[in-house]
């Protein structure tokens, strides 16, 4: 069966909660029963269509203000002395450092709130893809201009974003192209431009690097704004990928789109973060072919993806672990948490994923590498926070670079959710309903007899008051519970 073809819900294959289900927790970062319920009511087509053609949805939560640019905030020192100097660049430092950790929580209340869910997981997608992290770059505004982008661009064009990208002064800064002048070419943007982000590693040469950096010489940036500096750039004869002629980067990016295995790599990567980690050989070259059929157009790509009976065949249901986003975005939003959202930050910090600081260029793994014996312990108490406040841990964890000022998460006071409004006493007094409830809300499957007889035994021996609560955690502490 090609793995292009399209579901047809069948009398023993129909569209239904589990199906439903499966669609949004891949799709966006977790459904709370009411999606569900609506994304069975439309049928499948009606509901990707709403994921995809997000651009009609409310966009209501507006960007935090950053300060400007280091380079920027260095022009006004003039005439200061020394040590009056020094108290400015201290006083910016601490500006960034707080206007960054607005970004975070701003991007998870986006995550949580969206109308837009499809958008917020694609611009995640891409910060990972194309990881730049603030620990190098070093300004907040830089870095939130960058996330605005790839928010913008996230299902359109990748020649387009590979253009924006090239010329963005975060990337510019993070990989030194701002440097990459023709008398010593930088090549760290040109090798990761290929090796990371476009054509894989053994798909070109150490020449081709070199090449490739020659023909973004001059491109940098000054303030907020791209800058070619004309002075800079190598207007030489180049050699790439087998082609010839006065390149600079627009031409080099042109050449690397025309290359098959373009087309395969982002298909790969995209298969791995919505499909399954190991997609196999023959789906990846049908999707590589499909995206070069669309010109590198996401939006037709990723709703012939989310149709597909490849997407729902038994092999892929259930198969990914929750990444720390998935995770924690998912939790709140199944349990109607309120919470100061910087919380949400360190723990996804100290679960691996910092959002807008990537472990290192090729952004973070996923898959299995999530799970260890550190964060394994972090997933299972943090429903403990999000249930009761309870906090028996420390979550600023050893995965950032360089340490990092953090709280534990009492610091941030105690969350609230709405299990009590969900389930009232009346509710919870009928132990089966209430468990059943919970497994619908929360793994939005279905567990084995023995699992959900278990669950029930406990809810029966805690009063009733407290059942929504402690069953709950039971099951946000189970294995099942990990995977999506």
């Amino acid at each position: 069966m090609s793995a292009l073809q399209q579901f047809r819900p069948s009398a023993t294959n129909p569209w239904d909660s589990t199906l439903a289900a499966h669609l949004l927790s891949r799709a966006t970062f977790g459904a709370i029963p009411e999606d569900v319920d609506q994304a069975v009511a439309w049928g499948m087509e009606r509901t990707v269509d709403y994921l995809v053609n997000f651009e009609g949805a409310e966009d209501p939560e507006p960007a935090p203000d950053t300060p400007a640019p280091p380079d920027k905030a260095e022009r006004t020192f003039a005439g200061l002395s020394p040590e009056e100097v020094r108290f400015r660049r201290q006083e910016n430092q601490q500006a960034n450092h707080a206007a960054i950790d607005d970004i975070r929580v701003w991007w998870i209340r986006r995550m949580i709130r969206s109308q837009r869910p499809l958008q917020e997981k694609m611009t995640l997608f891409w910060h990972g893809h194309f990881a730049t992290s603030t620990d190098e770059v070093k300004s907040a505004r830089h870095m939130l201009m960058q996330n605005q982008f790839l928010r913008s661009q996230c299902l359109g064009n990748f020649r387009d974003l590979l253009a924006g990208i090239s010329r963005d002064p975060a990337m510019l800064r993070y990989l030194d192209n701002n440097t990459n002048r023709k008398q010593h070419p930088n090549e760290n943007y040109a090798r990761e431009l290929m090796e990371l982000f476009t054509l894989g590693i053994g798909h070109y040469t150490e020449d081709d690097v070199k090449e490739a950096a020659r023909a973004f010489t001059g491109w940098t940036f000054r303030g907020d704004e791209f800058v070619f500096n004309e002075h800079d750039h190598d207007k030489g004869v180049k050699t790439f990928l087998f082609e010839t002629g006065a390149f600079d980067g627009t031409d080099v990016l042109d050449i690397i789109l025309a290359q098959p295995c373009t087309a395969r790599f982002i298909a790969a990567k995209l298969l791995r973060y919505f499909v399954c980690d190991k997609p196999d050989e023959d789906a990846v070259e049908q999707y590589a072919a499909l995206l070069r059929g669309y010109h590198y157009d996401f939006k037709p790509f990723l709703r012939t993806l989310f149709c597909s009976a490849y997407f729902y065949s038994p092999a892929v249901y259930r198969t990914q672990i929750k990444s720390p986003a998935q995770l924690i975005v998912g939790a709140a939003r199944s349990l109607g948490v309120t919470v100061n959202e910087q919380a949400l930050a360190v723990a996804m910090r100290g679960l691996g994923q910092d959002l807008l600081a990537p472990p290192n260029v090729k952004g973070w793994d996923g898959g299995e590498t999530w799970i260890n014996t550190s964060t394994m312990f972090v997933r299972y108490n943090l429903s403990a926070y999000l249930l009761e406040g309870q906090a028996p841990f420390d979550v600023s964890g050893p995965h950032a670079k360089r340490p990092r000022r953090t709280f534990p998460l009492s610091h941030f006071g105690t969350p609230t959710n709405d299990l009590a409004q969900l389930y009232t006493k009346d509710l919870a007094a009928d132990a089966a309903a209430l468990t059943d409830s919970l497994i619908g809300r929360l793994l939005m499957t279905r567990l084995d007899a023995q699992a959900r007889q278990w669950l029930i035994d406990q809810a029966e021996i805690t009063p009733v008051s407290e059942r929504a609560t402690r069953v709950s955690h039971f099951i946000m502490s189970m294995p099942d519970y990990q995977s999506c």
